[in-house]
């Protein structure tokens, strides 16, 4: 477990146009994020199927984002979609099979120069599943003992401070870039307040008390200092019980303007979202401080829509938005280009993914 100390945190009243002086924002949350899933899934599912009456292309996703796999929507490999993006903007990372030899994968991880503690993660998936912070090689070999057999991701663990989710646009007719939303991922934590140990402090955080089976605290009896910052998990996952925060405010000419330089030499991914970490917000403007932790296509959520500050009514109108930005590319991408995607191949895929 990670331990770093905070200086100065004062209580305050909560503020949705401020984020940054919040002591700890992981204790917000709104009305409907802990709510069942098929609250937006139900609403996407309608979405798709009137996009694919509209377009008379049920597989229209597919020609949103033609370099990816099923156009990002399910059933894509991560390993590929990261590699249409430069080197500098990547983590080091292998592509291993868990059926492999284990000396075959040792010496995948040694090429790539990748030290623990490292990410493991399924190459094809989402939403968190599977993704685990291995310290040795002992929990190495667990992992590929408990994983079906599939292929995963082995990938440097990123030090830096923040992690983003960066929405894009790429007008596949134009080629204007936009960001539209911008997102702060912050990571399971709680504060000390010098009386209360680790495991009483989880137990009383709104937030952390629903993630305990998955928290593996070192010395849960320990005490932390008062204003001490206890970080309960590194990942920026929603499922690991990370919170995201609106910062779409921050959103700047300059800032997209290095995402557009990062993006000059992808063709073929036009809309989704990328997961990113800097080390402060203003590195989001310069593309040589970017590292990019995963690539999502036709599958990306405009994540800002958790923002604690957010309802239920405004999550449906952004859903909406963001799916007339994917229609209206598909139908410019499927001019003169529809039998290359092709219907029977998405759902054979469709029926792997399902298998799994």
């Amino acid at each position: 477990m990670e331990v770093e100390v905070k200086q100065s945190l004062e209580s305050f009243e909560a503020s949705s146009s401020d984020w940054e002086r919040m002591p700890d924002p992981t204790r917000m949350h709104n009305s409907f994020e802990f709510a069942h899933a098929w609250w937006f899934h139900v609403p996407m599912f309608v979405l798709g199927v009137s996009w694919a009456i509209r377009l008379r292309k049920a597989n229209f996703f597919a020609a949103v984002n033609p370099s990816l796999g099923n156009g990002g929507l399910y059933n894509y490999s991560k390993f590929e979609a990261q590699n249409h993006f430069p080197k500098i903007n990547l983590p080091n990372t292998c592509l291993i099979h868990s059926e492999e030899n284990f000396d075959v994968i040792l010496s995948k991880i040694n090429a790539e120069n990748l030290n623990y503690p490292f990410i493991i993660k399924p190459d094809v998936g989402e939403r968190g599943k599977g993704v685990k912070l291995i310290q040795n090689q002992g929990e190495l070999e667990i992992y590929l003992t408990e994983q079906p057999i599939e292929a995963c991701l082995i990938q440097e663990f990123i030090e830096k401070a923040q992690e983003y989710g960066v929405f894009f646009l790429k007008n596949p007719m134009t080629g204007k870039f936009s960001i539209p939303s911008l997102t702060r991922k912050i990571s399971l934590q709680v504060i000390g307040d010098g009386i209360s140990s680790i495991s009483e402090l989880i137990q009383n955080h709104p937030r952390a008390s629903r993630y305990q089976n998955l928290i593996q605290a070192g010395d849960s009896n320990h005490i932390p200092l008062h204003n001490e910052v206890v970080k309960l998990s590194p990942m920026g996952n929603h499922c690991k019980g990370a919170v995201f925060l609106d910062y779409s405010a921050y959103i700047s000419s300059e800032m997209i303007a290095s995402f557009e330089q990062i993006f000059e030499a992808v063709e073929g991914i036009n809309y989704g979202r990328l997961d990113v970490k800097v080390d402060e917000l203003s590195d989001l403007c310069d593309p040589e401080n970017i590292i990019i932790l995963e690539v999502n296509g036709a599958n990306a959520e405009p994540i800002h829509m958790y923002s604690p500050e957010k309802n239920y009514q405004d999550g449906l109108k952004t859903i909406n938005s963001y799916f007339q930005n994917m229609g209206m590319m598909a139908k410019h991408n499927l001019v003169g280009r529809r039998r290359q995607f092709r219907e029977t191949d998405t759902w054979r895929s469709l029926m792997q993914y399902l298998k799994k």
